[in-house]
């Protein structure tokens, strides 16, 4: 028996599982929160973004207006990163308490787009022909997640499911389509639960984490119920039991390799990027592996007992008209027996 064989026999293990992690983010995420990362919680900020060679001189240079101007406005930042891009690139960021008035940051922000895009068009500058970008912002854990921008997730997330329900339904079989839309559900809710378990500092991205997954999960399980529609079709696997069909259906190497590789480019991303971009890419990780639950445990042994119960109607269905092709048969038969009786009592009543 193979592991797969194993696996798709264990529907309610796999949802007892999905559902203790799930209630239990939902417990946490009710009583305690998101967690906010200490960084960026309850701060503003002040980003300066070099999109040009970066070199020692120019971060001087930047650090320097920045910090004249923030002390001409008599902000003081609590304290400031440099966060470079592989040498082509690097982001400057200040952060101030919440207590700094959004008037007195975004005064400071324009000072400093001023005499940097200045410096920019100075030919003895050290930033000449460069691209600066200043940006001003507000983290606030109690703004983490606006009940409007939440319900607008929640909207999209019900439409997106809505549609590969009727997609999946009408390509495949229903049943397909109601086993796709329930996996992708699951795999949705579980990474946005262990992100509140596991406290990954988030911000609004939670928003993205979730429809990373919901999308990812959706993904996963086209490339699932394509194999099986492509497999079921032949006569080898028609031969087969529901167990050994559905288990040998899940492309698991693929989806294995595609998800390996997705956890490198998210590693990646997290490495080289800016903080806020960080905390997305290891929630985003989480979502990889709550969509590898729900397609590769969840959805196939949720499948199974669909798929018997299809089969048995099929094959009563299949008995049924066996059965009443047979009766057809047998009063076809019976009625040319009856011409032909006639035929041969013909002649003799003649010869009479």
């Amino acid at each position: 028996m193979s592991k797969m064989m194993k696996v798709i026999g264990k529907l309610k293990l796999w949802t007892l599982i999905g559902a203790v992690l799930i209630v239990a983010g939902i417990v946490i995420a009710a009583v305690f929160g998101f967690h906010a990362d200490p960084t960026i919680a309850d701060s503003r900020t002040l980003s300066v973004r070099l999109d040009s060679y970066v070199t020692d001189a120019r971060t001087e240079y930047i650090e320097d207006v920045c910090e004249e101007e923030i002390d001409r406005a008599g902000l003081g930042d609590k304290y400031s990163t440099v966060n470079e891009f592989s040498g082509t690139g690097c982001e400057i960021v200040y952060t101030f308490s919440s207590g700094v008035s959004e008037e007195s940051l975004n005064g400071v922000k324009d000072a400093v787009e001023t005499r940097l895009s200045e410096a920019t068009e100075t030919q003895d500058s050290v930033l000449y022909g460069a691209f600066v970008y200043v940006t001003a912002n507000a983290e606030d854990v109690s703004a983490v997640l606006p009940s409007g921008y939440l319900w607008r997730g929640i909207l999209a997330g019900a439409v997106i499911l809505v549609i590969e329900f009727i997609y999946v339904s009408v390509r495949y079989k229903l049943n397909m389509g109601v086993t796709a839309a329930a996996a992708s559900l699951a795999g949705t809710l579980l990474a946005v639960a262990l992100v509140a378990l596991v406290r990954i500092p988030v911000t609004t991205s939670i928003i993205y984490v979730a429809a990373f997954a919901l999308l990812y999960t959706t993904l996963l399980s086209l490339v699932i119920f394509g194999q099986m529609r492509t497999n079921f079709k032949s006569d080898e696997y028609k031969e087969k039991t529901a167990e050994e069909a559905v288990a040998s259906s899940v492309p698991v190497k693929a989806i294995l390799l595609f998800a390996a590789a997705t956890a490198i480019v998210l590693a990646v991303t997290g490495i080289v990027a800016t903080a806020a971009v960080r905390w997305f890419a290891l929630s985003a990780l989480v979502g990889v592996i709550s969509a590898l639950y729900a397609s590769l445990l969840f959805l196939p042994a949720m499948y199974l007992p669909l798929k018997k119960s299809s089969d048995k109607r099929a094959a009563l269905r299949a008995r049924y008209d066996y059965k009443k092709e047979s009766r057809k048969d047998k009063k076809a038969a019976a009625k040319a027996a009856e011409k032909a009786a006639e035929k041969t009592d013909a002649p003799a009543s003649d010869g009479e």
